[in-house]
């Protein structure tokens, strides 16, 4: 999975409201341009700090749309609710009070999320030495202007579908174009800048997709 950062969403202003049965918070994001997999790591870690029952999260392909539909569970009950329209279009939650439960499915799929068919492939995620008199060599040198950045290769298999999604939320990404994409094998997440993205036929019915990235750079 994809999260973008997205300029519909203000996570400053997005509250999500949540209740264990002893105590009710409101929850904020930190910066008001985030990916939504940031947003619900801090959530997590800030639900559990707040409440009595530990906090996790996990996400899952749509189908219907190509993004992904998020889930918070906890080792108890809890209520939950996205009190505005920024919360409600940032997590894919509904207006309204979700029932006391211990884990609960999102109703539609995140802001800036992209989930294709084949899941994302990130591959050589390792750092590059630039060359020249400014390339720092491995590390940036005090008053040299160089950087040894990571330039991973992104690519995925998609539907037509998954092509429609991504430049559904390219067109409303923030700029510079900032995400994180999910690692399944070791279950963790990289933060990259989105360049260009190439798509190119990979059969009848599917697109074979080419992300430019690169780590550490903005």
């Amino acid at each position: 999975m994809l999260a973008l950062q997205m300029n519909n969403v203000d996570w400053v202003e997005a509250e999500l409201e949540i209740n264990d049965g002893a105590t009710t918070a409101q929850f904020y994001g930190s910066s008001v341009r985030m990916d939504v997999a940031s947003v619900m790591d801090e959530l997590v870690t800030w639900a559990t700090s707040t409440f009595i029952p530990t906090f996790l999260w996990a996400w899952e392909k749509d189908t219907s749309t190509g993004g992904a539909i998020l889930t918070l569970s906890a080792t108890g009950n809890f209520t939950l609710e996205a009190t505005n329209t920024d919360a409600q279009t940032g997590y894919g939650l509904n207006s309204g009070v979700k029932a006391s439960a211990s884990s609960h499915t999102f109703d539609s799929a995140a802001a800036g999320t992209w989930a294709p068919v084949s899941g994302v492939s990130v591959k050589a995620n390792l750092r590059v030495l630039l060359s020249g008199d400014a390339c720092g060599d491995g590390a940036v040198r005090p008053g040299v202007p160089g950087l040894a950045h990571y330039r991973p290769t992104v690519e995925a298999i998609g539907t037509a579908l998954d092509a429609a999604r991504l430049a559904n939320v390219l067109g409303d990404a923030s700029n510079p174009r900032r995400a994180s994409i999910c690692q399944q094998h070791t279950a963790s997440w990289i933060e990259v800048a989105v360049g260009e993205v190439a798509r190119n036929p990979a059969g009848a019915k599917h697109y074979r997709f080419r992300l430019e990235v690169s780590g550490e750079a903005v």
